[in-house]
């Protein structure tokens, strides 16, 4: 992916079918893809906003960063990060002394994502989000600790006959939360059955709302972004009892026709061997 970047001309990409992905969810991949490339300006066929850049570009420093919090010590990471902000905060050691500190997994990281530090310097309010310490906004927190939960803000609302005249909920929710956990608040806000929920979220302008299917699955599995609106569904049960039903006339034409099939073809080969036998018999 990151070699597509050195591509000057590409504006359009698309994915399908491919292991470099197939073991990522499919808001995983959108963001992931957006932040490795650039000038890309449609994925999927689906257009990039500014926002979904800013929001993937972000969490893409954040992910990196938390990478580096966990193969290198305080002194190293700060060392790095302050390479890419060009800014002496006098917490670290010496430049030089520091640099020649850094481990081959961090060297690797650093290879494995060519963009981060351009990022990091487009994006130093990021590192706020580092725990610790008490710096000024722009300074790199050098303290150890991890980073904490990406939390964004996120609208819910209500599409189900029931219950859609009712205001949405405007929740600031961890990106590590499980799509379970908003079906259980749906079910309390909304009076929706959890086993009747269809959930979906969409981001500004976005014409094509990606289905979360997976109440084992995060937010961030899903690639949900600041500022994108949940909106909840309701099964018709009736519709889906005609669509059962339906699938079980089908599945039963389609075996009827196989054993009528199946005979056929057992009539077939009896009469075969029936016209066989009597050219031997004849033959005798």
């Amino acid at each position: 992916i990151d070699s597509l970047d050195n591509l000057p001309s590409l504006r359009s990409l698309r994915l399908r079918n491919t292991p470099l992905t197939n073991t990522l969810g499919v808001g995983e991949v959108r963001s992931t893809v957006i932040a490795r490339l650039s000038r890309i300006e449609y994925f999927n066929a689906s257009p990039i906003t500014d926002r979904e850049r800013l929001e993937a570009e972000r969490r893409y420093v954040s992910n990196v960063a938390r990478e580096l919090l966990m193969t290198s010590s305080e002194m190293t990471l700060c060392d790095t990060l302050n390479q890419s902000y060009n800014n002496n905060t006098g917490n670290c050691k010496d430049n030089n002394q520091a640099h020649s500190e850094i481990d081959d997994t961090q060297t690797q990281i650093f290879t494995l994502h060519p963009r981060f530090k351009a990022l990091l310097d487009k994006h130093k309010d990021i590192m706020v989000s580092l725990t610790a310490g008490s710096h000024s906004k722009g300074d790199v927190v050098c303290n150890q600790g991890g980073i904490g939960d990406d939390v964004i803000n996120i609208t819910i609302r209500s599409m189900a006959a029931s219950s859609c005249d009712m205001e949405p909920l405007r929740k600031r929710l961890p990106r590590s939360l499980k799509v379970g956990r908003i079906q259980a608040m749906c079910a309390r806000a909304f009076g929706v059955d959890i086993d009747l929920q269809i959930l979906h979220f969409r981001v500004e302008r976005d014409p094509f709302p990606t289905e979360l299917d997976d109440a084992d699955h995060t937010l961030a599995y899903y690639g949900v972004s600041d500022g994108a609106e949940i909106l909840v569904n309701e099964v018709d049960v009736d519709a889906r009892e005609r669509e059962n039903a339906r699938r079980v006339e089908e599945h039963n034409r389609l075996v009827e026709e196989q054993e009528q099939h199946v005979s056929v073809l057992q009539s077939m080969q009896k009469s075969i061997v029936n016209v066989l036998a009597n050219d031997t018999a004849q033959k005798l």
